[in-house]
């Protein structure tokens, strides 16, 4: 029972993720926000999922894992409804924020209920169908959403994932509680000045284009959220129990894989948010044809961890995760060939390289950041490099969607009447009939196509340098997580 909800679960909340995406040119139309406030739809979950995680992570080993789980899910659940019912785009705003937070306390309790409740081969195997519902989330995540504002409208979006979480609240009595007796209080301060920091970033990315990037408020934004990190940086290293490990900064190892999971987020979590937009105003696409073009990408990415962790076998560490990179830059660059017209049979080629690549990283990249660190340091390891990787995630959906925006209104400057009121209609996914708008908006997106690629490749030195054969295996980590196992014998084999 605890691994069938737990699934359940983290196969919802990627669903609410991706799904957002598809659903933006329904909002848009529904209530014509302005640019920004249409990106924190997306946004606001993320930057809340991110924030959180570690906070949700002390908390449950203290006060109950299946109550953090619970009211996690409760809360996702209760906020998923509230958008699928929003009068406004104000509030649909704040019920993704809040679901956002739902998400990171269920997501965070739930990995810990699954390693406590098993133990050994059968923790492997737990965490492998853990990863394995990870990835059908994101996978179907676009699919079923296209299919939902087809039958119903963007409302519907939000439906299914309110749906799914209610009910699983309403089965999480039957989960067996957990918790840590040793486990240290809540770093406030840490946690406080985390995500304070983190959401002045954002918040400047995602309205640099509308307020100007060198206003007051955008400028001011930058300046705080440094003042905050400077202030986390020093709170940090005089903690008993810090929220991070400042000394794992330190370890090239954990450090180059950290870097490559933040690439990804870079390289493709804007594609999720920005082609089904894309498809919509530049090709007139419906939001179904959208969400199944994208499986072309998603699904090696459910398919390929099936496979990755028996070439762990055959090849060392730092060459699978080399070439994955490899795979994930050729697959971003052979994708600037999306443009007006431009048909499914030029566009499965680039998705299917990228998705192939990126479903390898699933398989490996998490034991492989767990494995590269001392066994008594792998909770704070795994609890950091998930916070790297969600911050990314959220930066990368502000800045993909802030140089969208700021490109194309520069491109349409002169040629267009209201090159502004042009760039929201196409952010918000409104078909459009003139040339230029095309042009632009195609412009715009191969310059975030071709960053993302940039980025991907930049890692591959950095994994074959960092990834070197220095560390002994008595200070690997043992199979404690997904694919950790695997993760350790292709590092001793490099």
């Amino acid at each position: 029972m605890t691994l069938l909800l737990v699934s359940l679960a983290v196969f919802n909340i990627p669903v609410a993720l991706t799904g957002a995406g598809v659903a933006l040119p329904g909002v848009a139309e529904a209530f014509h926000p302005s640019t920004q406030l249409l990106q924190w739809v997306v946004v606001g979950y993320n930057v809340m999922f991110a924030s959180l995680m570690l906070a949700f992570g002390t908390l449950a080993d203290r006060v109950g894992r299946r109550r953090i789980f619970r009211f996690g899910i409760t809360l996702f659940g209760v906020a998923a409804a509230v958008a699928t019912f929003a009068p406004s785009i104000i509030v649909l705003d704040i019920a993704r924020a809040v679901g956002g937070i739902g998400a990171s306390a269920a997501l965070t309790a739930g990995s810990t209920l699954v390693a406590a409740r098993f133990h050994g081969p059968a923790r492997v195997r737990a965490f492998g169908l853990f990863g394995t519902a990870l990835g059908a989330g994101l996978a179907f995540g676009p699919l079923i959403s296209g299919v939902m504002v087809s039958a119903v409208g963007w409302r519907g979006v939000f439906a299914v994932p309110a749906a799914v979480g209610l009910l699983v609240a309403v089965l999480s009595p039957l989960l067996s509680e957990s918790r840590n007796p040793t486990a240290q209080r809540l770093d406030w301060p840490g946690t406080l000045t985390f995500s304070t920091g983190l959401f002045l970033f954002i918040f400047a990315l995602v309205e640099g284009p509308a307020f100007g990037w060198a206003s007051p408020l955008v400028l001011g934004s930058f300046a705080g959220f440094a003042a905050l990190m400077a202030l986390f940086w020093v709170a940090e290293k005089h903690q008993r129990a810090p929220m991070f490990d400042l000394s794992l900064l330190r370890h090239s190892r954990f450090m180059g894989i950290s870097a490559t999971a933040m690439a990804l987020a870079f390289s493709l979590l804007p594609l999720l948010v920005l082609l089904p937009t894309y498809f919509s105003a530049v090709e007139g696409y419906s939001a179904l044809h959208s969400g199944g073009i994208l499986v072309l990408f998603t699904t090696p990415m459910l398919l390929m961890p099936l496979f990755a962790t028996h070439m762990s076998r055959l090849m060392p560490l730092r060459t699978q995760l080399a070439g994955a990179m490899t795979l994930v830059a050729a697959g971003m660059a052979w994708l600037s060939v999306i443009g007006p017209g431009v048909g499914l049979g030029t566009l499965a080629g680039p998705l299917l390289l990228a998705g192939f690549g990126y479903g390898v990283t699933l398989a490996v990249l998490d034991g492989a950041a767990v494995s590269s660190v001392e066994l008594d340091r792998a909770g704070m390891a795994a609890g950091m490099f998930n916070a790297f990787r969600l911050t990314a995630d959220t930066a990368a959906a502000a800045v993909g969607g802030s140089l969208l925006i700021s490109i194309t209104a520069a491109r349409l400057a002169g040629k267009v009447a209201s090159p502004d009121k042009v760039t929201e209609d196409l952010n918000g996914g409104v078909r459009t009939t003139l040339p230029a708008a095309s042009e632009a908006f195609t412009g715009a997106l191969h310059v975030v196509i071709w960053i993302g690629a940039a980025l991907a490749l930049a890692t591959v030195p950095v994994l074959l340098r960092t990834l070197r054969p220095h560390v002994q295996a008595g200070r690997l980590v043992a199979a404690s997580a997904p694919h950790a196992q695997e993760a350790r014998e292709a590092d001793l084999a490099t």
